[in-house]
């Protein structure tokens, strides 16, 4: 065997064990801690039926892969395929793209409750109930909403009577939107629209994803941060709402932003891991009950002087975006239980005063 062979087969040795180094490091990090410190208690549980529209607040839960779901002694009934997440969406008929309370306040007050297995109830105080049928793919019309940074997004369409409601509640006319139904069928992929976000939070992954969500299936709220901030505006009362949480720990002994600095946290059947921090939009300013826009920027202003990501989006940040590693059911009153490690920069970007 020659010098340059032996050469060759040093360097596919150490290839090798440079590559079974990173596969190993890659499930390490995967490992669930098996020590855990108590910290709160679960307060609060929020489900967003409809992007951008009104909360149905919970005292008990299933959370999934995509989010949270109604458990069947929640309510008298489920949606036939049980994907009552968040997976309605409200899109521009004219080009797929997906339509928020950021550009039009008065979604907030939208309700959606489950009717009965095959039918959504969509109330606000101005018009009369519509009652949404799942749609079913075969049947109905299929397409890709555009979201953030151009991703597309499976949805089947709801039909024309819905199409009509939200026009005219929304826009004041009888065309221009159309609502769209995410049945869980379809997972996301983020690769290439998220890849600059993808590359800074190593955490984050296309699992992490809910359906409709800006990005992660579990938004988790601290209260503590929450009050820290109305102290340091002075005279405010933002709402824990005001941020659209799924969950909300708080608990005597919680220190404001703490969460930031979490890795693993356990609620019940549930184990969760933070994959983000989460950045916030002028979605903030809006008051949740009344669709009231904050006339001085609150919270968005004094969150600007304090809490600015370091990530790839200079923005405020508030509360944690997690993935969801084993699925199972919270309920309010739950204690929340976490295990830190060392995040990197790349895990948790917030400047923090």
């Amino acid at each position: 065997m020659g010098l340059g062979t032996k050469i060759t087969l040093v360097s596919l040795a150490s290839l090798i064990a440079a590559l079974g180094a990173y596969v190993y490091q890659k499930k390490k990090k995967e490992i669930i801690p098996w020590t855990w410190e108590e910290v709160g208690k679960l307060t609060k549980l929020n489900l967003f039926p409809l992007k951008s529209g009104h909360r149905i607040e919970l005292h008990k839960a299933e959370c999934t892969k995509y989010g949270l779901r109604q458990t069947k002694d929640e309510d008298a009934v489920q949606l036939r395929d049980s994907s009552n997440f968040r997976c309605l969406v409200v899109y521009s008929e004219k080009d797929n793209e997906f339509r928020t309370a950021r550009t039009y306040p008065k979604m907030v007050l939208i309700d959606v409750s489950v009717h009965d297995d095959k039918y959504l109830a969509v109330d606000v105080p101005t018009m009369r109930t519509l009652y949404v049928q799942i749609p079913i793919k075969d049947e109905n019309k299929e397409s890709f909403i555009r979201l953030h940074k151009g991703e597309e997004i499976y949805a089947i369409d709801c039909g024309d009577e819905a199409a009509s409601w939200f026009s005219r509640y929304i826009l004041g006319k009888d065309v221009g939107l159309r609502l769209g139904f995410h049945d869980a069928s379809r997972s996301r992929n983020i690769s290439k629209t998220h890849k600059t976000i993808l590359d800074y939070y190593t955490n984050l992954t296309n699992s992490s994803t809910g359906l409709y969500s800006d990005l992660t299936a579990v938004l988790l709220v601290n209260h503590a941060s929450v009050r820290d901030l109305n102290a340091r505006i002075g005279t405010s009362s933002v709402s824990v709402d005001n941020f659209r949480p799924n969950v909300v720990v708080d608990g005597p002994q919680l220190e404001a932003y703490a969460e930031d600095d979490w890795d693993w946290i356990k609620i019940g059947d549930v184990v969760l891991r933070n994959v983000k921090e989460c950045t916030r939009c002028i979605m903030t300013t809006i008051d949740p009950e009344n669709a009231n826009r904050s006339s001085d920027r609150e919270p968005l202003k004094t969150l600007e002087t304090y809490r600015l990501s370091n990530g790839p989006s200079r923005l405020p940040t508030m509360g944690i975006n997690c993935e969801v590693k084993v699925e199972g059911i919270i309920k309010l009153g739950d204690p929340v239980f976490i295990s830190k490690s060392v995040l990197s920069s790349a895990t948790n970007g917030t400047i923090k005063h």
